[in-house]
């Protein structure tokens, strides 16, 4: 099959016998009517309230003798423009589902949704990536600044970013309080941030590390500092770092090879980097949003098939249990 590199640009890292398809192989929105709204209070008018969405397991039949673990979930830019389904693309809908929560052992989800316009230039505006000021590398060393101006000199806004804090932190830190606060039975807590959701993550795990027990991080938007990971290592916060090779929105090279080695030789650290994202049918990931092709950026669709193919067979074989295994190992 010939497949123009304009639209699938990994084609050249297709084998013959693979095919590309756009379904991921989960129900989208089947489980959304079991989250509730509600609304954060602002605490910063720069930022306003803040909608948000919880699935409570002791509302869908886990017992309320035991706790359970409260997993943290941010979408990515442009998500929230499509209201409660920004829960599915943050990659946490199929958690919910009477499957996974009896493979979790029983989990609160919550998933806040950042205050997203399209602004007056037709871009999204007011993501998770809407920093407080310009990113400062003071935390970086002499490699990785020059290699993140660089890529700014290339107008990458992913290097733009870099060192800069994000408006929401103090917001989604008080929100993630707040609802914790609200659960009878709230256990340890599990980060999860996909594009612009994980950079927010990756700048919460630097503002306030004691807060988050684990995390799993899907194409984030950000390169931490080494001295970040430092403080992550020191701290021994278990960490599932999953990005694709051919990622086509947020560049693999910028933001996961620079501590290739490192990540690979950290004990709270473990990797999910496939050459290739697939479906659970086994095509090859693709969808295109508007002109853009972003199949491989959608890491979260593996996230949400458990990392499993139909066949019961392991899309990672150093996960055997799936994401859901992982979860219940580091914060059940």
């Amino acid at each position: 099959m010939s497949l123009d590199k304009k639209i699938y640009p990994w084609a050249d890292f297709m084998t013959a016998d693979m095919t590309v398809g756009t379904e991921p192989g989960y129900p989208t929105g089947a489980y959304l009517d079991l989250f509730e709204e509600r609304t954060f209070a602002s605490i910063d008018d720069s930022v306003g309230d803040l909608r948000y969405y919880v699935y409570d397991p002791t509302k869908h039949g886990m017992p309320l003798d035991k706790t359970y673990p409260v997993i943290f979930g941010l979408h990515g830019a442009g998500n929230a423009l499509a209201g409660k389904l920004a829960v599915n693309y943050s990659g946490m809908e199929m958690f919910a589902s009477p499957e996974y929560q009896q493979k979790l052992g029983g989990a609160y989800i919550v998933c806040p949704l950042a205050n997203e316009h399209v602004g007056e230039n037709g871009y999204t505006a007011m993501t998770w990536m809407t920093t407080k000021a310009p990113g400062d590398l003071a935390d970086y060393s002499l490699r990785l600044k020059t290699l993140v101006e660089g890529y700014q000199q290339r107008n990458s806004f992913v290097a733009r970013i870099c060192g800069a804090e994000s408006l929401y932190t103090t917001s989604l830190l008080a929100l993630l309080k707040e609802a914790r606060a609200s659960f009878s039975c709230a256990g340890k807590t599990l980060l999860t941030g996909s594009s612009a959701g994980g950079y927010a993550s990756w700048r919460l795990l630097n503002a306030a590390p004691e807060l988050f027990d684990a995390a799993i991080l899907m194409a984030p938007a950000y390169l931490p500092s080494e001295k970040q990971l430092d403080v992550l290592a020191e701290r021994n916060i278990p960490i599932l770092l999953c990005h694709a090779h051919h990622d086509e929105l947020i560049s693999f090279d910028l933001t996961i090879r620079p501590h290739l080695e490192r990540y690979a030789a950290m004990k709270n650290v473990q990797l999910f980097l496939p050459e290739l994202v697939f479906n659970r049918d086994g095509s090859v990931a693709s969808n295109i949003a508007g002109e853009v092709q972003m199949g491989q950026h959608c890491i979260n669709n593996a996230i949400q098939n458990d990392l499993k193919f139909a066949d019961g067979t392991l899309m990672n074989p150093e996960l055997p249990e799936g994401i859901t295994g992982w979860i219940r190992a580091n914060v059940g």
